[in-house]
């Protein structure tokens, strides 16, 4: 079992429109990809990154997670049955 990270920081001003625009483009790939189970998908790659001490790919992908939960819409937009 990994343990999290303590540290887990937010991107700087300076890198953070770059950074916002690959976690939006992620966020919308991940949906299409995965669709009802994009949350689950996320949180899945974040730790797969973590136990493979890839740093940088479970920084992104925690942060696609944490996009993703924060708006539930967007998964309820494409979980709509019929």
């Amino acid at each position: 079992m990994s343990k999290p990270l303590k540290n887990v920081l937010e991107p700087s001003n300076e890198a953070g429109a770059q950074h916002d625009v690959a976690v939006a483009a992620a966020v919308e790939l991940a949906m299409e990809f995965y669709g009802c189970d994009a949350v689950t998908a996320a949180a899945k790659r974040a730790f797969e990154a973590r136990d493979l001490n890839r740093e940088s790919h479970y920084r992104f992908w925690l942060h696609i997670f944490k996009s993703l939960k924060a708006n539930p819409r967007l998964i309820n937009e494409i979980c709509q049955p019929g």
